[in-house]
C-alpha cells in the first residue's frame, strides 16, 4: 500500500489571477511528483490550528517540509534585523507544532531548504537571518543562483551518513536561499556542507530526521540520484 505523505502548503500572499483570492495555499507541482515517482502518495497541508495536529498526524505516514518565506527569527529568541525577509508567522507555528509532535511520534519528516531551518529552529536549534551579513567569511559562495533553478550551481561535501547512501560522497547541486542552519540542533547531526562551511544537511541516528538545504524537487528529472532522496525517505515511513 502507498504511504500517505504530507507536504506542507506555501501560502501565496497577494490576490491570485483566479477569483481574486488571497492567501491561497498551494503545493509546487515538482514536489508532488516527486513524491507519486518515488511511491508515495501526496496530501497538500495548508496550517491549521495547532489542536488539530495530533488528528492530522493519524493519517500521516512521513511530513515533507517544503521550501517558503523566511523563519519568524523570534521562535530562536532573536528580533529580526533588516536584511530578513518576508515571514508568516502562522505557517511557523502549525510547522513547529506539526515537526515537535512527528518527532515524538517517530513520525519521519524531510526538510527542503526553508524546511531544513524550521526543522532545526522547532529542535532547539537556530540559523542565520542572513548569510551575507551574519555568516562573515570572505569566501562565502553564492547560496541564491541567478542560474535556472533544476541547474545545478555548487558542491556539497557529504559525511557518513544515511543521506550519503542516498546520493553519494559529493552532490552537485541547485542552492536558492540567503538564511542557513547556524547552531544544529541538539539531536541532529551535521551531514553535509558546501565548500564554505554553510550547512547544507542534517540527520538524526535513524534519519527519521533529514533535511537538506538544496531543492532535489527540482532536479530529480534530469538529475535522477536527487530522487533517491524522496524514495529513501518514503521507505523509511
Amino acid at each position: 500500500m502507498s504511504k500517505i505523505i504530507g507536504i506542507t502548503a506555501d501560502v501565496f500572499l497577494e490576490a491570485t489571477a483566479v477569483i481574486n483570492q488571497k492567501s491561497a495555499d498551494f503545493v509546487p507541482r515538482p514536489i508532488v511528483d516527486a513524491v507519486l515517482t518515488a511511491g508515495g502518495i501526496p496530501i497538500s497541508l495548508p496550517y491549521i490550528p495547532v489542536d488539530k495536529v495530533d488528528s492530522l498526524l493519524e493519517k500521516l505516514d512521513g511530513i515533507i517540509f517544503t521550501g517558503g518565506p523566511d523563519v519568524d527569527p523570534t521562535f530562536m529568541g532573536e528580533e529580526p534585523i533588516p536584511k530578513l525577509g518576508t515571514t508568516n508567522r502562522n505557517r511557523d507555528i502549525f510547522e513547529i507544532a506539526l515537526i515537535k509532535k512527528a518527532v515524538e511520534k517517530h513520525i519521519p519528516i524531510l526538510g527542503i531548504c526553508r524546511g531544513a531551518q524550521i526543522i532545526n529552529i522547532a529542535l532547539g536549534g537556530s540559523v542565520y537571518q542572513d548569510l551575507t551579513t551574519q555568516y562573515g567569511e570572505p569566501t562565502l559562495l553564492k547560496h541564491h543562483q541567478n542560474a535556472p533553478g533544476n541547474q545545478p550551481t555548487h558542491h556539497v561535501d557529504i559525511k557518513k551518513s544515511i543521506l550519503q547512501n542516498s546520493v553519494g560522497l559529493t552532490s552537485f547541486v541547485n542552492s536558492r536561499h540567503h538564511q542557513a542552519i547556524k547552531e544544529p540542533a541538539p539531536s541532529v547531526k551535521v551531514v553535509a556542507t558546501a565548500s564554505d562551511g554553510v550547512i547544507e544537511a542534517i540527520e538524526n541516528d535513524d534519519a527519521s530526521v533529514q533535511a537538506v538545504q538544496w531543492h532535489p524537487e527540482n532536479m530529480w528529472q534530469e538529475y535522477p540520484k536527487q530522487l533517491a532522496i524522496f524514495k529513501d525517505f518514503i521507505a523509511r515511513t
